[in-house]
C-alpha cells in the first residue's frame, strides 16, 4: 500500500497541523492514531509515549529527506538535482542564476544554492537524528522492542542517504551523530571522508540486519539498504578513497539484492514513470510525493518537460540537453529516447500524442529546443511545482548496472553477467529487433565505458550522473563535461573546471559560524 497519504487525503490537513514542527510524507497502515488530540502532538515528549506517536515522529524523518534528497521543492534545494544533474555531461543550464554557476563550475563559497542545500541537508540530518535518538530511547512499556528497532533502522537508512550525498559532494564534512537539542557546543570539526563512509556503512548494516525484505512502497527495507550499501561501496572503490577492496563488498551485497527475487525490471520503460507504477517492483526505494494542493508535492514532472505552459505539461526552462549526449541515443530504436526527450510544444500536443506519434503538431525539428522529459505531466494539470510523481532514488536497473560495474572492475565480468544486466536492460528499451545490439564482452576499459554510457541512457536525469563521473576521478570528469552547444551560448564547463572543483566548497556562512571548519582546498 502506498505510503504517501494518497488514500487519506481528507486526513492530511490534520496530520500537517498536528506535527507542524516535524512534517510527514508517508501513508500509514491504519489511522487509529489520528484520534489523539492534536495539541499533544506539538511536544515530542508528549508525542513519544506509544507506538502511534513514534510512527508519526518517524514520518517526520521521512518528510525531512523528501525534498532535499530529490529535485527540491517547498522552498528547499534538492541534492539529486543540484549535484546529480546540473554539472555533468548530460545537460546544460543557460538560465543566469546560481544554478548556472554550478553548471559552469564557477561556484564559490558564497553560491546561494550550495549554501541553501548544505543548510537544508543538515537540518534534515538533525531531524532524522532526533527520530533515531528519541524513538531509540523509548521503553518497552511504550513500544514493542521489535517495532522500535524497525523504526530506528528506517531512520538510520534515511541518515545514510543524507550523509552519502554530503560526503560525495563536499567530502570533508561535520559528522553529527546525535540530535542537536540546544545551542551549546555547536562547533564541530570536519571528519575525514573515511570516517563518514564508515558511519554510513554502520547505519546501513544495522538497517539490513533489522528490516524486512520487501518492496516497501516508500519506506526503507532490507533491499533498499543493501542496494544503497552496494552503491556506497562502489563509490568508495573510486575517487577520492580508491579503496578497491570495496569492490568485492559491492559485488556481494548487490548480488543479494538481485537474488532476493523481490525486484524486477518493469516490462515497459515508458510506464515506469507513470503515476500508477511509481512504486512498482523496479523501485528499490522511491521517495513519496503527493499533489497538487496537499502541501506534499514535488518538482517531478515540472522540473523537466517540453516548452510551453506547465499547466499543459511543460517544464521549467532551466535545463536542456547537451547535444553531445543526446546524439548517442538510437533515436529510432530506443524507447528511452521517446520517453526522455520532449520534441514538442506542450500547448500543441498532449503527452500521449507526443509519445505515441512519430510526428505531432508542434513538433520541434531543432534539437536545441528539445528538453529532458522523463515524468510526463498530464495536460491539462494543476501541478505547477506541486507534482505527485515519486522520485526513484534507486531503481532495480541501477542495481544491475552497479553490479556489472563492480564485476568489471574486479576483472570477473562474463558474457553471462552482461546478458542478465546490461543486455536485459537493452532488451526492454529495444523498439525493433535489430535496434540496440547486445553488449559483447571486451576489454576492462571498453566495458567500463559502455556500462557508464548505458547508465546515462537508462538513468539520465535521475540524479546519479555526477556521482558516477566523480568516482572515476578528476581527469575522467574533466574530459566528460565538454559542451559544444551549437546555436546558443550556454558556456562550456570544461573551460572553467579546475581539479579541486570535483567537490563543492564549504559555504562561507558555515565557516563564519564554525571556526573549527576548514575550507576545501582550492577555494
Amino acid at each position: 500500500m502506498k505510503l504517501i497519504m494518497k488514500n487519506y487525503k481528507f486526513l492530511k490537513t490534520i496530520i500537517l497541523f498536528a506535527i507542524a514542527l516535524l512534517g510527514t510524507s508517508c501513508e500509514v497502515e491504519n489511522s487509529s492514531f489520528l484520534k489523539e488530540k492534536p495539541n499533544a502532538f506539538l511536544d515530542p515528549n508528549a508525542l513519544l509515549v506509544d507506538q502511534d506517536g513514534a510512527q508519526i515522529y518517524l514520518f517526520g524523518a521521512y518528510d525531512a529527506i523528501q525534498h532535499v534528497m530529490s529535485f527540491g521543492g517547498r522552498g528547499q534545494q534538492g541534492m539529486q538535482f543540484l549535484w546529480g544533474i546540473l554539472a555533468n555531461d548530460l545537460s546544460v543550464s543557460p538560465r543566469w542564476d546560481s544554478r548556472r554557476f554550478i553548471y559552469l563550475h564557477q561556484a564559490s563559497p558564497s553560491t546561494p544554492n550550495i549554501e541553501f542545500l548544505w543548510r537544508d541537508m543538515y537540518r534534515a540530518v538533525n531531524r532524522v537524528n532526533s527520530a533515531i535518538d528519541r524513538i531509540g530511547a523509548m521503553t518497552e512499556d511504550q513500544i514493542d522492542t521489535d517495532v522500535k528497532n524497525t523504526f530506528v533502522a528506517e531512520a538510520r537508512y534515511l541518515r545514510a542517504m543524507l550523509y552519502f550525498g554530503l560526503v560525495v559532494a563536499w567530502e570533508n564534512i561535520p559528522l553529527k551523530k546525535n540530535e542537536t537539542a540546544d545551542l551549546n557546543n555547536l562547533e564541530i570539526a570536519a571528519s575525514s571522508p573515511e570516517e563518514v563512509y564508515d558511519f554510513i556503512i554502520e547505519d546501513l548494516q544495522y538497517a539490513i540486519s533489522t528490516l524486512e525484505p520487501s518492496q516497501g512502497g516508500g519506506r526503507a527495507t532490507k533491499g533498499s539498504a543493501q542496494a544503497l550499501l552496494g552503491k556506497v561501496y562502489l563509490q568508495m572503490s573510486g575517487f577520492p578513497l580508491n579503496q578497491t577492496s570495496r569492490l568485492t563488498d559491492a559485488k556481494n551485497v548487490l548480488k543479494e539484492v538481485i537474488d532476493s527475487g523481490i525486484y524486477e525490471l518493469f516490462p515497459d520503460y515508458h510506464e515506469i514513470f507513470q503515476l500508477d507504477n511509481e512504486q512498482s517492483n523496479e523501485m528499490v526505494f522511491a521517495i513519496s510525493f503527493d499533489g497538487p494542493g496537499l502541501l506534499n508535492g514535488g518538482n517531478m514532472g515540472s522540473q523537466f518537460g517540453p516548452i510551453g505552459p506547465r499547466n499543459l505539461g511543460g517544464g521549467f526552462p532551466t535545463s536542456f540537453f547537451n547535444l553531445n549526449f543526446i546524439t548517442t541515443y538510437d533515436q529510432d530504436g530506443d524507447w528511452r529516447f521517446k520517453n526522455n526527450v520532449a520534441r514538442h510544444r506542450a500547448n500543441r500536443a498532449t503527452p500521449e500524442e507526443a509519445f505515441e506519434q512519430e510526428t505531432t503538431p508542434g513538433q520541434l525539428g531543432n534539437p536545441l529546443s528539445w528538453r529532458p522529459w522523463k515524468w510526463h505531466a498530464e495536460s491539462p494539470n494543476a501541478y505547477t511545482g506541486d507534482t505527485p510523481f515519486d522520485y526513484p532514488y534507486i531503481r532495480y536497473a541501477d542495481v544491475l548496472l552497479l553490479y556489472a560495474e563492480a564485476l568489471n572492475n574486479l576483472g570477473e565480468l562474463t558474457q553471462a553477467d552482461l546478458d542478465m544486466t546490461v543486455n536485459a536492460i537493452r532488451a526492454r528499451a529495444r523498439r525493433t529487433p535489430d535496434a540496440l545490439p547486445d553488449m559483447v564482452l571486451g576489454t576492462q576499459e571498453a566495458n567500463d565505458a559502455e556500462i557508464l554510457h548505458e547508465r546515462a541512457l537508462e538513468l539520465g536525469w535521475e540524479g546519479w550522473r555526477r556521482t558516477d563521473l566523480t568516482r572515476r576521478g578528476v581527469e575522467f570528469y574533466r574530459n566528460a563535461i565538454f559542451v559544444d552547444q551549437r546555436g546558443v551560448n550556454p558556456g562550456n564547463p570544461q573551460d572553467d573546471f579546475e581539479d579541486h572543483e570535483i567537490r563543492w566548497p564549504i559555504p562561507q556562512r558555515e565557516l563564519d559560524l564554525n571556526p573549527l571548519l576548514n575550507q576545501n582546498p582550492g577555494y
